[in-house]
């Protein structure tokens, strides 16, 4: 994964070496660049346990990308303030000018024809990393910046999340764990989708719809009856009303399922809570069909 990164964006660098940019960058080095994101803000828990935020922090080599008000976008990869909610970002020599607007969105894509009004999502592939990781979050945590300038010899991007969180707070008899996937009754969750990063309000729009929204496990192994703590990103979901099945698969092949009904519809900036104490085995002639089960395996198909 380093490896691809690294590669997309010298590709990138060699295209932005090659084309002729527009004066509202410039090497001088003088203006500052601020770069903040807001916390996740607690939403809702099914049980009365406090339900508790989210604060966002960069991470090393967290990469955003930003477009001026006219011409294409070029990066800035964080250089100081992994660990925070504030970081400073090295743009490999560009800096800001004075009287330009700049438009800037989280995850960074090594495109340098991405069209702005048009940046993709996807919210396929999520894989959590031993119990209650977050490691996961920052390929989907989908952010824009609101339209920046300069002010005073500085200019602070304000980041806000175009996605929620869902938190499952599991209780675990003794075993290996494979996959999570939260099951809608209708075609509530967004699988991939794109936003318009100049619009006044950035939100998704779908392109692909489905039922289920799906996390992988790896090194998920309970040594004894415990908690832990599952997460997934999502689009904006409404589920106010709906019952919900939350499904979790072992490396035995069984099937584990917990109902839930969400009193109110997850929103974006958003983190929400589900909590299951009590599973319910399901037969396999009823659960969910696995596929490539030695490659990680993946859900197909539904109930018969």
């Amino acid at each position: 994964m380093v490896c691809t990164i690294a590669a997309a964006i010298s590709v990138f660098l060699l295209s932005l070496a090659c084309s002729k940019q527009p004066d509202l960058f410039d090497d001088s080095g003088d203006i500052k660049a601020v770069f903040i994101a807001d916390s996740f803000a607690p939403g809702e828990t099914t049980t009365k346990t406090v339900l508790e935020g989210t604060e966002f922090t960069w991470a090393a080599n967290d990469t955003v990308g930003i477009y001026p008000n006219s011409g294409s976008q070029i990066f800035f990869e964080m250089t100081q303030g992994a660990g925070t909610g504030s970081a400073v970002f090295d743009g490999g020599g560009w800096a800001f000018r004075n009287g330009a607007t700049y438009y800037s969105y989280y995850p960074f894509i090594a495109d340098f024809h991405l069209d702005r009004t048009q940046i993709p999502v996807s919210f396929k592939g999520q894989r959590q990393n031993g119990l209650s990781s977050l490691d996961h979050f920052g390929q989907f945590d989908y952010m824009y910046a609101d339209a920046a300038s300069v002010r005073d010899g500085v200019i602070t991007f304000n980041y806000h999340h175009l996605c929620c969180v869902i938190r499952v707070t599991a209780t675990l008899e003794p075993g290996t764990y494979r996959q999570l996937t939260i099951t809608a009754p209708d075609s509530a969750f967004v699988q991939k989708g794109f936003f318009d990063l100049t619009s006044d309000a950035p939100a998704i729009q779908a392109a692909e719809s489905g039922c289920e929204l799906t996390v992988v496990l790896d090194n998920f192994t309970v040594n004894t009856k415990q908690e832990v703590r599952i997460y997934l990103v999502s689009a904006p979901a409404a589920l106010s009303g709906k019952e919900i099945t939350v499904s979790i698969l072992d490396s035995e092949k069984k099937q584990y399922d917990c109902k839930k009904t969400p009193s109110k519809d997850y929103a974006a900036s958003g983190i929400y809570g589900l909590t299951c104490s009590t599973w319910t085995e399901v037969p396999q002639s009823v659960g969910i069909a696995i596929d490539g089960w030695a490659d990680g395996g993946h859900y197909s198909g539904g109930a018969e």
